[in-house]
């Protein structure tokens, strides 16, 4: 019998090494990647159960009761938990993005309800949302389709020729391709602009005037501009 308790005992405490080490690992990876604090915070949650373990903590229990344990525990959470809180309280602020917010009126009021539109992933997510037209790139979701539909909507920002990357963007069925000036001019530093990245993907076209310059001037023969303001352009995608 004292053998096999003596194996239990090593199975139960061979189980904490092993969560232990997963979570010295997923702290790990959220110090390294900010978002992957997803996998670390449950599982700290889970660990943070051992605090009323016999077997692990038996001798702080012979001073301490366990209830005790646990509201000093909460108590020192909350002390900290309560100043947080009251400062995010006493942030009062509004977030404002005019021009976003006057194309997703135009989008509502100037469209068919099954008009189909593409643009950079931050922009659709809002289209999605904001109108509930059906977009062809979605940014909280990837799959290999949708990375190859992504490239195809991304190349209005590469140098290929317009009559070529209109014929891609109708096979994908886009009606109203959104297209802003920031994506193509934005370099965060040298060979990181969105027609620089496209001069390695596409060698053939690199040294050319990239396509949503010319487009941004003047979308004719292949567009025509339906609406325009400070940020956003919208061309119609015409057979």
């Amino acid at each position: 019998m004292r053998g096999k308790e003596r194996q239990e005992d090593h199975f139960i405490r061979g189980e904490v090494v092993y969560h232990a080490l997963q979570l010295v690992i997923f702290a790990i990876l959220a110090i390294l990647v900010m978002r992957l604090k997803l996998f670390l915070t449950p599982h700290m949650c889970i660990m943070a159960s051992l605090v009323c373990s016999k077997q692990l903590f038996g001798w702080v229990f012979y001073k301490i009761q366990p209830g005790t344990l646990v509201v000093a525990i909460l108590a020192m959470m909350a002390f900290e938990g309560i100043a947080n809180v009251q400062k995010e309280w006493s942030i009062v602020g509004e977030f404002s993005n005019l021009p976003q917010e006057e194309l997703l009126m135009w989008i509502k009021a100037n469209t068919k309800e099954d008009a189909v539109f593409a643009g950079a992933m931050p922009t659709m997510a809002s289209v999605k949302l904001s109108t509930l037209r059906p977009i062809v790139n979605h940014p909280h979701y990837e799959d290999a389709g949708l990375r190859a539909r992504t490239k195809i909507v991304y190349s209005m920002y590469s140098r290929k020729p317009a009559k070529e990357v209109k014929s891609e963007l109708l096979k994908l069925g886009i009606d109203y391709y959104i297209l802003e000036d920031s994506w193509c001019l934005r370099r965060t530093k040298p060979g990181c602009s969105m027609p620089e990245i496209w001069d390695i993907e596409d060698p053939a076209n690199a040294g050319k005037t990239p396509l949503c310059k010319m487009l941004s001037k003047n979308p004719r023969p292949f567009f025509r501009t339906v609406f325009d303001n400070s940020i956003f352009k919208v061309l119609e995608v015409r057979e």
